[in-house]
């Protein structure tokens, strides 16, 4: 069959949005994901800065033809009775979740019960305190993430999976929790397993370290290792591609090859900025295999001149598992399409 006339009326549906100023990519194949570094600078003070660039990613949903946000720990300093940096989370999310864009959140350790106000050790045991995470589950509990498959443990998103499609393939994302525990690693194994043809990305709080290598310890009081994340789960799956971490350093960027002989990009942005509120955009171009990353910060209106822009190119994605095509869906899809310009 010939589909070549209805390729071309859904492309030119799309531009012409485009040209409205609807959408900024006429291309359906190129999107942006925006990973959020430790923001535990911002969430203690009163500047509002966290809130500053979750409605600047609402505002220029549409011209980045941003997909979903990621933020990788260490969103709070710490906790104290009236958990006024919980709020402040919040509310930042509260814009994500208004403008119906899709987050993950990674638990760092001051996310936890292990670091008191002040920033020093809590009392008692630090392993059990790294792992309450009761006041990170109320403010963001399961029923808040629309696109949730799945969680290692009951109501609590410590270790959480989500799906998502874009630039017409799927997508999963996989949170886990700082220097995990053997059995979240192996739920994270089958969760990887049960969606062989998903591109999947890891979200956790500290994976590389300053200067780009794999970490090669528990922090003295987590369970495991980011090496071991990788021995065991990383780089024996050849869906795995793309890994987000936070923690230490500023930023960082390796490439790794699994054991069936694919690429894995392990990015990393820690920043802990005083005076503004970075943001990775990462820009995927699936058609030329491109990711193409920046750093912007909306409350200063600036780009980031510090090493982490980069293309990187060569990137060859999991293919989505084709659908029976009918004319009556593709027609379906160019109505749509025309009338979100107007049409």
């Amino acid at each position: 069959m010939n589909r070549t006339p209805i390729g071309l009326s859904l492309t030119v549906a799309v531009a012409l949005c485009s040209s409205a100023g609807v959408l900024s990519a006429a291309r359906p194949d190129v999107f942006t994901l925006a990973i959020v570094p430790d923001t535990q600078q911002e969430t203690v003070s009163t500047s509002g800065r966290f809130n500053n660039r979750t409605q600047w990613l609402a505002d220029h949903k549409d011209t980045l033809n941003l997909k979903m946000v990621l933020q990788v720990g260490d969103m709070m300093n710490w906790d104290t009775p009236d958990h006024i940096q919980f709020v402040r989370a919040d509310q930042g999310l509260d814009i994500l979740d208004n403008a119906g864009i899709p987050y993950a959140l990674a638990v760092g350790n001051h996310d936890t019960a292990a670091v008191m106000e002040g920033g020093s050790a809590a009392p008692g045991n630090v392993n059990t305190n790294l792992r309450n995470t009761s006041t990170f589950n109320s403010f963001f509990p399961p029923a808040r993430f629309a696109n949730l498959g799945g969680t290692y443990q009951a109501g609590k998103m410590d270790n959480a999976w989500q799906t998502f499609r874009a630039g017409n393939l799927d997508w999963l994302v996989l949170n886990l929790e700082l220097w995990p525990r053997a059995a979240a690693v192996n739920w994270a194994k089958t969760v990887v397993e049960n969606h062989p043809d998903h591109n999947v990305i890891i979200l956790t709080h500290h994976y590389l370290n300053s200067n780009s290598t794999i970490g090669q310890t528990n922090g003295g009081y987590g369970d495991n290792s980011p090496q071991y994340l990788f021995d065991q789960l990383i780089k024996q799956y050849d869906n795995i591609r793309l890994v987000f971490s936070g923690h230490v350093g500023t930023h960082g960027y390796r490439t790794d090859q699994g054991v069936k002989g694919n690429k894995i990009y392990s990015l990393m942005q820690t920043y802990h900025d005083n005076s503004t509120n970075p943001v990775r955009l990462l820009e995927i171009d699936v058609t030329q295999g491109t990711m193409a990353s920046r750093i912007y910060a909306p409350w200063a209106d600036e780009y980031k001149n510090d090493g982490s822009t980069f293309t990187i190119t060569g990137v060859q994605w999991v293919p989505a598992v084709p659908e029976p095509a009918s004319l009556s869906m593709l027609g379906v899809g160019v109505c749509v399409a025309f009338r979100r310009c107007g049409r």
